[in-house]
């Protein structure tokens, strides 16, 4: 009985610390004492709910991303600041209701008031802001041609411009082509833009399909074509990025228009429709057009009285027959007038085109290349062009990885290789070339069907260029045509191949070929615009005065402005003495 009696008086000394805890616990989180805690606690929680109020109103205002999470700090402050008011009630009552609250609560009213009258005037001035262009040129007013297109847009346009802010010339294109799609978006509510990192956002730089930068993607919604990319002409050693440029990138994507690229015929060349595999016609070719948003359509030069104006290139692709006299005329005319073309010419070499070739820098000698450094197998007459030879600075080669010709002709640069075409006066050469493509050291141009080497007396040693491009204001020996006011001088954009199998349907998909083809084609439309809009020029002024007048302006403004203010502060003290 003892023993009993001792275990139950231990089990009850052991329960008695448990029950304290419960019992301290539940007084702890009794109603009394909670409210205890949270009338002693006020001061703190005023304070949090002021901290957690700003940081929620910062959020919002400034990430439009995290702007619900900001809401949710802004409902907790509200709930933190309501707290010390409920405890505190009689406290605030009688605050408020003194004379001291009174003016406060006053003050508070009229501030809210103020605030919310700007907060109005903003968002009534924000929705229907207008500007006004005081420029003597109207340098920042959209042409009449690009306000109708605006005004007709029945489709929602979303425009990305992808750069990169660490280069300089990409952060001023960025700021010309926000000035423009700024004015689109105000003029249309179907346009919207937005600018893009590329470093930031990776995957949406390769799903857009963004290879270089500064690009610009243009996206109809409801269109089924092709985003449509628009890369920044490169001139000089700046951006160029025109009002026509973007317009014209608006009218491809929604469908409105297309750039036209027009294969000549007449003269047995490739035939564009011809779309037999292993053949030698440029059906594959043009199906890549087609998928890149162009229009293609044939031209023959006999029946026309000039290249239509809405040909955006021009593209002779391999004429065994001869062009007549005015057939040539029309060719050369178009190129004097801002033309872009090109020419795949194979070792036939047509005589005629050659001649008009050679009034823009570059000459085709008779011959094949044989090329016994980098060829295909077994075929020296067929050099493969690795990465390394190709232009790295060019858009059109940068991408390509290897590529391959058959049969081709050489390209030689009549301005470095041959001096006395050149004009006597070097003011008159207007013409820069840029070899896309070359053969190895190994190679050389020999008139010999039967030659597999370079040992030949007569052969021409390499490297030879197999692609070249030329840019010029004017042929060799003439003076660019000085353009009307307003408007740009016309720039002419030509690509030579030595070859013209390599885009046939029989070695379009080998390697890089499609992509070689459908890249130089894409590099010379887009120096054509869809529609013709006047450039704004930016009207210098220039402040002329003497001495005297100067050195009024600097004296005054040394001393006239700090002796003004030292006045009124001397005067204000004398009243208020």
């Amino acid at each position: 009985m003892q023993g009993g009696r001792r275990r139950g008086q231990q089990r009850t000394s052991e329960e008695q610390p448990r029950a304290s805890l419960t019992e301290g616990l539940k007084a702890r989180l009794s109603p009394g004492s909670i409210a205890t805690t949270l009338v002693d606690a006020a001061l703190t929680l005023s304070l949090a709910g002021v901290v957690v109020l700003v940081g929620g109103l910062v959020v919002w205002l400034t990430v439009p991303e995290l702007r619900t999470p900001g809401l949710v700090l802004i409902a907790v402050a509200l709930v933190l600041l309501a707290i010390p008011i409920v405890t505190h009630l009689r406290t605030v009552r009688d605050a408020l209701t003194a004379r001291s609250g009174r003016y406060a609560a006053n003050t508070i009213v009229m501030v809210a008031a103020f605030l919310l009258i700007l907060a109005l005037l903003g968002f009534i001035s924000f929705s229907n802001s207008s500007r006004i262009d005081l420029t003597a040129t109207r340098q920042f007013t959209l042409a009449p041609q690009t306000e109708k297109i605006l005004d007709e847009m029945n489709q929602r346009v979303n425009a990305r411009v992808y750069t990169t802010p660490d280069d300089a010339r990409q952060v001023r294109i960025k700021r010309q082509a926000e000035d423009y799609l700024y004015e689109f978006s105000r003029r249309s509510r179907d346009f919207n833009y937005e600018f893009i990192d590329p470093d930031l956002t990776p995957a949406k730089a390769r799903q857009d399909g963004i290879s270089e930068y500064p690009t610009i993607v243009f996206e109809a919604e409801e269109s089924e074509l092709n985003p449509y990319l628009l890369t920044p002409f490169f001139f000089g050693e700046e951006f160029v990025l025109s009002e026509q440029d973007l317009v014209s990138a608006i009218l491809i994507s929604t469908g409105e228009q297309q750039k036209v690229v027009y294969f000549t015929t007449g003269h047995n060349e490739r035939n564009s429709a011809d779309s037999e595999e292993d053949s030698g016609g440029y059906g594959f070719a043009r199906s890549g057009l087609l998928g890149d948003n162009y229009a293609v359509r044939t031209l023959n030069l006999k029946q026309v009285g000039a290249i239509p104006a809405d040909s955006a290139v021009l593209i002779v692709a391999g004429p065994t027959g001869s062009f007549l006299v005015d057939e040539r005329d029309k060719i050369e005319a178009y190129l004097r007038d801002g033309g872009r073309a090109m020419f795949l010419l194979d070792d036939a070499v047509n005589p005629q085109l050659n001649k008009i070739l050679n009034n823009w820098g570059v000459n085709l000698p008779p011959g094949t290349i044989v090329d016994v450094g980098s060829s295909v197998t077994t075929d020296p007459r067929s050099p493969i062009i690795r990465r390394s030879d190709y232009n790295q600075e060019s858009p059109i080669t940068k991408p390509l990885d290897d590529t391959f010709f058959t049969h081709a002709t050489g390209i030689l640069d009549v301005i470095e290789r041959a001096p006395q075409n050149l004009p006597p006066n070097p003011d008159e050469l207007n013409i820069t070339l840029t070899p896309l493509a070359s053969s190895s050291l190994f190679s050389c141009v020999t008139t010999d069907p039967d030659s597999s080497s370079c040992a030949l007396e007569g052969d021409l040693p390499g490297p030879h260029f197999i692609a070249m491009v030329i840019e010029a204001l004017a042929p060799i020996g003439e003076a660019p045509v000085r353009p009307e006011l307003g408007e740009e001088i016309k720039r002419t954009s030509i690509i030579v191949f030595g070859d013209s199998d390599f885009a046939s349907n029989q070695f379009y998909f080998a390697l890089s070929n499609s992509d070689l083809f459908l890249n130089s084609v894409g590099w010379l439309a887009e120096k054509y615009d869809l529609i013709s809009i006047r450039s704004k020029p930016i009207a210098f002024r220039q402040l002329v005065i003497d001495q005297r007048e100067f050195d009024f302006i600097r004296y005054s403004s040394w001393f006239l402005l700090p002796a003004g203010i030292v006045l009124l502060a001397g005067i204000s003290w004398w009243r208020r003495r």
